[in-house]
């Protein structure tokens, strides 16, 4: 009997790096994560197995007083603090583009269009106009 892995990389969310925030500095327990970011307590635990199977927070388990289930408590790693640092420097960034831009980009996007409707790939395309550009450089180059 085989064991049936799935790696399935999911897209980091916004609610993610709200979690690597919170937990930034001060270890805080599941159900305060999911209060404080909202959301059912499923959600939260999925994103937090996510970025724990990321190496985005650690893990620890906390012996309470008394009866009762032990408090796992969840804590941003230094990944996990350079990952959200770098995900709201990434935000922050804003894209400049002007109308001429947009024109060209909608061109270029009917011309890939065009190209698929007739059975080619864009990027074979590309890739082809690339290389026929590189030899016609090599040939200046060398006359």
């Amino acid at each position: 009997m085989g064991i049936k892995c799935r790696l399935e990389m999911v897209p980091i969310e916004e609610r993610s790096v709200k979690i690597l925030s919170l937990c930034d500095g001060t270890p805080r327990s599941v159900s305060e994560i999911a209060s404080k970011v909202g959301g059912n307590h499923g959600r939260t635990l999925a994103t937090l197995k996510e970025l724990y199977w990321r190496s985005l927070v650690e893990l620890r388990i906390e012996k309470g007083q008394g009866r009762g289930r032990p408090k796992q408590l969840v804590r941003t790693t230094p990944l996990g603090r350079q990952f959200a640092e770098q995900y709201q420097r990434l935000l922050s960034l804003r894209l400049r583009s002007r109308e001429s831009d947009i024109k060209k980009a909608l061109h270029q996007a009917d011309l890939a269009q065009k190209l698929r409707e007739r059975g080619i790939s864009p990027y074979a395309r590309f890739r082809e106009i690339n290389e026929l550009a590189r030899n016609v450089a090599r040939t200046a180059k060398s006359k």
